[in-house]
């Protein structure tokens, strides 16, 4: 079960959520997601629920059992029992969520098929082979391409997302430590900075935090505005990339001038008496 889950903004403009009858309704509804598991369910007994999502909050458990009725009855929720347990499951819960495709199996059962509004058909989540054979073909076809590029099917919401994009291009799993480390690169260098970064930390094959890091450090460093405006030029002298090194060549930066052969002749001229010179001197 993941530590944290994603919020969405439409949540404050919810006909459904704004028209419950009690705050705390809101309260809890709110509160629960983050609790769910990657199907979007937890338990569901109210006591549990108090115990788990309100457990500091001056509630009955009868208050959260009637919470949870007007939940359900509000279409935000399924509460239903099955295999003797209660279960609660969030409507509409991977509309809003990342990183499903992880997922593989919930702990809690799904709905009875006579409970209202089950069809039976629930989503078909691929296994964890299946997930690294899709990973191992993705990364094959790039290797062919003999490039890294970022996922063709990124959108824009996507590609300015750092959560989104860490999951979606392979840097791993969001742990808290690695949540924690994006928010923090997030909030010193900006959202933009900080997706371009890792962009840049995808092209080079580099699919680490600290890699990004390190480039967000040179940017700032150079005094770099925009750096994803900034021309891109090949690599010089690395070696890399199928390029050879570039080497400069020293030049003097005061050539001799050329000598005429009439000057010359008259050196060598000057040569001879000199050393003639000396021998008459022995």
């Amino acid at each position: 079960m993941a530590e944290k889950r994603m919020i969405s903004k439409v949540i404050s403009i919810s006909e459904k959520v704004n028209e419950l009858p009690d705050i705390f309704d809101m309260l809890l509804f709110t509160w629960m997601i983050p609790h769910t598991d990657d199907f979007g369910r937890l338990a569901g007994s109210p006591a549990k629920v108090k115990a788990l999502v309100v457990p500091m909050l001056d509630k009955l458990v009868s208050d959260v059992k009637e919470s949870l009725h007007r939940l359900q009855s509000a279409g935000l929720i399924e509460w239903y029992e099955a295999d003797g347990q209660k279960v609660v499951q969030v409507v509409n819960f991977e509309a809003h969520q990342q990183g499903l495709h992880k997922r593989t199996r919930s702990k809690f059962p799904d709905p009875p098929l006579d409970f209202p509004g089950s069809s039976g058909n629930f989503p078909n989540i691929p296994l964890e082979e299946n997930r690294r054979e899709e990973n191992r073909t993705e990364q094959k076809g790039r290797e062919e391409n003999g490039t890294e590029q970022i996922s063709g099917g990124s959108l824009p919401e996507i590609e300015n997302n750092p959560f989104r994009l860490f999951e979606n291009e392979g840097f791993g799993t969001i742990s808290p430590l690695i949540a924690d480390e994006i928010a923090i690169l997030e909030k010193d260098y900006g959202n933009r900075w900080l997706c371009e970064a890792m962009k840049k930390a995808v092209v080079a094959g580099k699919r680490s935090m600290s890699y990004v890091n390190g480039i967000l450090k040179n940017w700032k460093a150079e005094g770099i505005d925009e750096p994803w405006t900034k021309e891109k030029s090949p690599n010089k002298g690395n070696g890399r990339g199928g390029q050879k090194p570039s080497i400069d060549i020293v030049q003097d930066q005061d050539p001799a001038p050329e000598v005429s052969q009439e000057e010359y002749d008259e050196l060598l001229r000057l040569a001879e008496r000199m050393e003639s010179g000396k021998g008459e001197q022995r």
